[in-house]
């Protein structure tokens, strides 16, 4: 308040001087009964009047701007306010999903932090929370409450680094549930996965949904890793082309689950020597 009254005192002080001098001559004029000034004194009623409506005016325009400044503050605190909503009912969401997975696996899970992501050239790596200090390995696989994130790369002793199913060199081992067909997940196009050495002689619908599978020996068998969002016979390529939509929401992943999964460290070899041949 103190603010634009000082504003409009500094703009309009020479108005509000000469303003006060023409009331008080009008004053003294409409003092006098003197039959001469009567017409003065109506012209002066008509020019206070009016310089009323011009003093109001001025008056209304700071009182407004005042007003429209403490509206755009009210404004930017609510969109703050909003952001911060759906984040919280974001990470709520999830957080209940993990839980969920955490009553129905039986492996041992570390709980995480998404604190960083690269997704330059081709890569797509996240960092996490957790590390050497937490019994993260390197080749542990990382799930969220929606499905398979990926698998631990590098470890610190207080943060993993992880190569997600969208990196251009992540292979996992993959089942298309309905069709029990077996085949490889790689990273396609626009955000979405690619499932190779799928025979044309297998039924595919869209939405069928593609899980670890248990010939893999890098990740537990049965983690969802997607659904199918389309599937077509290629010309001359005995193999089927099917897309498959992550089930993870990696753009908005903030907490995930790195898991401990004993497996053979021959077969993993093994395994990561087959897979390496087919990139």
């Amino acid at each position: 308040m103190f603010k634009w009254l000082s504003e409009f005192y500094r703009v309009a002080k020479n108005y509000i001087v000469f303003a006060l001098l023409l009331s008080f001559s009008f004053f003294l004029i409409s003092t006098n009964n003197n039959i001469h000034t009567r017409g003065l004194q109506t012209i002066g009623l008509l020019t206070t009047s009016y310089l009323e409506d011009i003093v109001k005016s001025v008056v209304n325009y700071f009182s407004l701007s005042s007003r429209n400044e403490e509206l755009e503050r009210e404004n930017a605190q609510l969109v703050d306010l909003t952001a911060k909503i759906r984040r919280a009912l974001l990470e709520n969401g999830q957080l209940r999903s993990m839980l969920k997975l955490r009553s129905e696996i039986t492996a041992p899970l570390i709980p995480a932090n998404v604190i960083g992501r690269s997704t330059e050239e081709g890569k797509y790596f996240l960092t996490l929370d957790a590390g050497e200090k937490d019994n993260v390995y390197i080749g542990d696989p990382v799930v969220s409450g929606e499905g398979l994130v990926g698998t631990v790369i590098a470890t610190s002793g207080n943060f993993c680094m992880v190569r997600t199913l969208l990196d251009n060199d992540s292979r996992i081992a993959a089942k298309l549930f309905n069709a029990s067909a077996d085949g490889i997940i790689v990273s396609g196009e626009f955000g979405e996965l690619s499932m190779k050495n799928v025979s044309r002689r297998y039924a595919i619908s869209r939405g069928d949904i593609v899980e670890t599978s248990s010939l893999s020996s890098l990740v537990p068998p049965g983690i969802v890793i997607g659904s199918v969002s389309s599937a077509a016979d290629e010309t001359g390529n005995i193999f089927k082309k099917i897309k498959i939509q992550p089930a993870v929401d990696f753009s908005s992943l903030s907490v995930a689950f790195i898991m401990h999964y004993s497996r053979s460290s021959e077969a993993s070899g093994l395994e990561e020597k087959e897979l390496k041949k087919k990139r």
